[in-house]
C-alpha cells in the first residue's frame, strides 16, 4: 500500500472518529473545499428532503442529527473495509439513542472518494427499511 493510500484509509477512519467525538472542526479539515455528500438509496427519503449536499450543508446536517435528534450515536468499528485507487468503502453499524429514548442501531455503507488526502465525495447508503421505520416512529 502506498503512503497516500495509507493516509486515505487513516482519514476515512478519522471521519468516523471525529463524528463520534462531535469534533466537527476536525471533520471539516478532512473534507476538500468542493466536497459533496450524497445519501442513498434514492427510494429513501433523505434527511431534510435533500439527497446531495456540499461541505457546509453536510456539516450542518451532521450537527443537527448528532446534537438535536440523538442523545448519542456512535459509528462502530467497520465490519468490512475495501480500499481501491483513491477510494475506501466501509460497512459500518451504529449504536445510538434518540432524544426520545428510542434505541438506534442502523447499518451503513460509506464510500469515500479522495483527491490526495482530502475526501472529495462520500456516498452514504443506509438500511432503508430500518431508517424508514425508525424515523416514521419518531415523528408519529
Amino acid at each position: 500500500m502506498s503512503a497516500i493510500q495509507t493516509k486515505q484509509l487513516e482519514n476515512a477512519h478519522a471521519y468516523l472518529s471525529h463524528l463520534n467525538a462531535l469534533n466537527f472542526d476536525a471533520l471539516a479539515d478532512l473534507l476538500a473545499p468542493d466536497f459533496t455528500f450524497e445519501y442513498f438509496p434514492a427510494s429513501l427519503s433523505p434527511p431534510g428532503g435533500k439527497a446531495k449536499r456540499g461541505k457546509e450543508e453536510t456539516l450542518e446536517l451532521f450537527k443537527h442529527a448528532w446534537l438535536t435528534v440523538f442523545d448519542y450515536i456512535t459509528l462502530l468499528k467497520p465490519v468490512d473495509v475495501i480500499q481501491g485507487s483513491d477510494a475506501v468503502v466501509f460497512h459500518v453499524k451504529s449504536d445510538g439513542m434518540s432524544k426520545s429514548g428510542k434505541k438506534y442501531n442502523n447499518e451503513y455503507m460509506f464510500t469515500f472518494h479522495f483527491a490526495g488526502e482530502k475526501i472529495v465525495y462520500m456516498k452514504e447508503f443506509a438500511d432503508s427499511k430500518y431508517s424508514d421505520s425508525y424515523f416514521a416512529d419518531l415523528t408519529a
